[in-house]
């Protein structure tokens, strides 16, 4: 099975890549988040692999965190690869689990493909599984200055885990705090990546 794909992007689509791995040209539908890049430029992609009878289709994305998120989608009845892939590109992955801790599904059916019931099944199954991805995985070393545990470190954790370079990511999230001195996790981030994608 294909895990982790490292080469040179060949051709780019909103949710394809194609990337030249030792010579081989690797086909990958991702979310938006990981159609980032310009063709030429080195791209590292965790993957996921699913295996047909009529073909096998690699999934890339740009963190673990992204990726485990995808798989846990798929759990739930009646979200297919396409569906999470969506659900993906639709939020980002904070906005997301922030979504899905406070069962919003009013606000997951904003996302193209995603009616009514699978946002009201997505939010009841996931409510308490998406929360443990921050912790299934090691914090990036950014993370490290601020108290372990703690709201700023978590959020930290997650920009770093969506892409963004460390002292990018403090710069907005101190800038965050100083707008929202007691503010919770999910407003932090929603008030951080607003400062990062103005």
């Amino acid at each position: 099975m294909i895990a982790r794909i490292r080469g040179r992007l060949l051709e780019k689509e909103p949710n394809q890549l194609v990337v030249d791995a030792s010579g081989v040209g690797y086909a990958l539908s991702v979310p938006i988040s990981a159609a980032r890049g310009e063709i030429g430029d080195e791209v590292d992609l965790f993957v996921h692999t699913e295996v047909r009878q009529d073909a096998i289709q690699l999934f890339g994305f740009s963190t673990r965190e992204e990726r485990e998120v995808f798989r846990r989608l798929k759990t739930v009845q009646g979200v297919g690869s396409q569906i999470a892939l969506a659900v993906l590109s639709g939020l980002p992955l904070p906005d997301l689990i922030s979504t899905v801790v406070a069962q919003d599904a009013v606000r997951l059916t904003s996302i193209p493909r995603v009616g009514r019931k699978t946002a009201e099944r997505i939010v009841l199954e996931l409510k308490e599984k998406l929360p443990q991805i921050t912790t299934d995985f090691p914090a990036p070393a950014g993370a490290g200055h601020l108290p372990p545990g703690s709201v700023d470190a978590d959020a930290l954790t997650a920009l770093e885990n969506l892409g963004y370079k460390a002292p990018q990511a403090r710069s907005a999230l101190q800038k965050a705090r100083e707008a929202l001195p007691d503010g919770p996790l999910e407003a932090l981030l929603r008030n951080a990546l607003k400062i990062l994608s103005p």
